[in-house]
């Protein structure tokens, strides 16, 4: 049943001589003047019923994506754990050559080293006998 103009100008009038002014003012501002958009309690259920459907659509985007997600990470760490052991690898080998290296000259320099004490050595004790 739609209200028209003439029957909320009726009740706007029995408000007002019912109550006052203001309160008529009220209940007319309170009141939509077309009913029909006023929304029933089966047009809420179904809003309702609709917005859990959506809800749930995207909580499953979401749950999809962060799995991709996660997936997409795996792969970047997989990637990235080769990456470093590779790098340490190759710095561990150059590491050792390095430290053959120097460990190849400081030999060299002690063995020398210990030659040419010797030599001294036998030098002198030549030279004591000579001498002695």
């Amino acid at each position: 049943m739609a209200i028209d103009e003439a029957a909320r100008l009726h009740l706007y009038e029995l408000a007002r001589s019912t109550w006052d002014a203001r309160a008529a003012d009220t209940l007319m501002n309170a009141i939509p003047p077309d009913l029909r958009r006023l929304a029933t309690e089966d047009d809420l259920a179904v809003l309702g019923s609709d917005l859990r459907s959506e809800m749930a659509d995207l909580r499953g985007e979401l749950r999809s994506e962060m799995a991709d997600l996660r997936g997409e990470l795996r792969s970047e760490m997989a990637d990235l754990r080769g990456e470093l052991r590779s790098e340490m690898a190759d710095l561990r080998g150059e590491l050792r050559s390095e430290i053959q290296k120097a460990a190849g000259s400081t030999i060299r320099t002690i063995v020398l080293s210990m030659v040419a004490s010797n030599a001294t050595l036998v030098g002198l004790v030549f030279a004591a006998v000579r001498l002695g």
